[in-house]
């Protein structure tokens, strides 16, 4: 005996209302594509902001819902071009691009340009505010007092572009810099956090400040007075870095070398003269704490205030070294 199983009535309509459902979804889903009425009219020319290109970008999509278009829109299809900068996209490219993110590339229908020109967005450098900014940087740091301090020629590359955003930067000096003459400082940019690019600034420094200056000639050897020199304004970044700067500095000292008016002196050119000679008889000072030792001594080689000699004790005939403090007068650690 065969058997048969009965379906209800309204289980049979459930049933059917299942199916139609399922069918109308799966037919509304792919029917944008499927019909092949949705179309890709591509851009002759497109600019864009960010680093990637996406479809919406370069195309007008039409002939799908809302929803379909905007996800298809989103699909990225190549990478921008640097900032300022142009490249091209063809539609070969294109169609490889999206059948890589999934779609079925032969239910679109591609129209427009062959090739689109994708131009990205730039922006400049804010020069005024760099140059004001670098200037800050380097008042902040220098040694110098701010009313001696002129800053000029800063220079760096104004025809830079970079991508849109918040501009951020940083300005590092070199190292060891000195802050006078000619210098250079590394400006650090950020746009959106991000750092982008790295770029060389040129500056000049000019510090004006007293010195000392000879006035009348001075023979090599020549015992430096008070009437022999002056101190003027002079720019140091034009100046060695031995310049003499306080006459004090200057007077006592012996002339190394001739030297002829306005020379801006130099520690070079100076040297103190010797206060001991190679068989001068000298006190030799020993003292720890209240205790002092004197003994008498010869030099043994000539030496300036405050150089380190060798002395023989006239006593034990014993070679010791001692530090210069005065004419006639060494002393040695205890």
């Amino acid at each position: 005996m065969m058997a048969f199983k009965i379906q209800r009535p309204g289980t049979m309509r459930r049933l059917a209302a299942c199916l139609i459902h399922a069918f109308l979804a799966a037919f509304f889903s792919t029917a944008a594509f499927s019909s092949g009425d949705t179309c890709l009219t591509l851009k002759a020319t497109a600019l864009v902001e960010q680093d990637s290109v996406r479809l919406s970008d370069i195309a007008t999509l039409t002939g799908a819902s809302e929803d379909q278009l905007k996800h298809l829109g989103e699909t990225v299809v190549a990478r921008s071009p640097q900032a300022g900068q142009t490249r091209f996209v063809g539609v070969d490219y294109i169609r490889i691009r999206l059948k890589q993110a999934g779609v079925d590339t032969a239910l679109l229908v591609f129209r427009g340009s062959p090739d689109v020109r994708v131009t990205r967005q730039a922006a400049t450098l804010p020069t005024e505010h760099i140059r004001l900014a670098v200037e800050k940087a380097i008042r902040s740091q220098m040694p110098w007092k701010n009313e001696d301090v002129t800053i000029s020629e800063i220079a760096f590359d104004e025809t830079i572009q970079l991508p849109t955003g918040r501009l951020t930067y940083r300005i590092v000096p070199s190292r060891k810099e000195d802050y006078l003459g000619r210098t250079m400082m590394s400006l650090h940019l950020f746009v959106d956090g991000e750092p982008v690019r790295n770029v060389w600034i040129n500056a000049t420094i000019s510090v004006m400040a007293d010195v000392v200056t000879v006035i009348r000639p001075l023979g090599k050897h020549a015992h430096i007075e008070r009437e022999d020199l002056s101190v003027e304004r002079r720019d140091l970044s034009n100046l060695s870095s031995d310049t003499v700067c306080r006459i004090e500095d200057a007077l006592g000292n012996r002339t190394t070398r001739m030297i002829y008016p306005q020379t801006v002196l130099q520690t070079s050119m100076i040297a103190l003269p010797p206060l001991v000679r190679r068989g001068d008889i000298v006190k030799i000072v020993a003292s720890s704490g209240p205790m002092i030792i004197t003994a008498t001594g010869m030099v043994k080689e000539r030496g300036c205030k405050g150089e380190l000699v060798r002395v023989m004790n006239t006593d034990s005939n014993r070679v010791i070294t001692a530090r210069v403090t005065g004419p006639g007068a060494v002393e040695v650690d205890f």
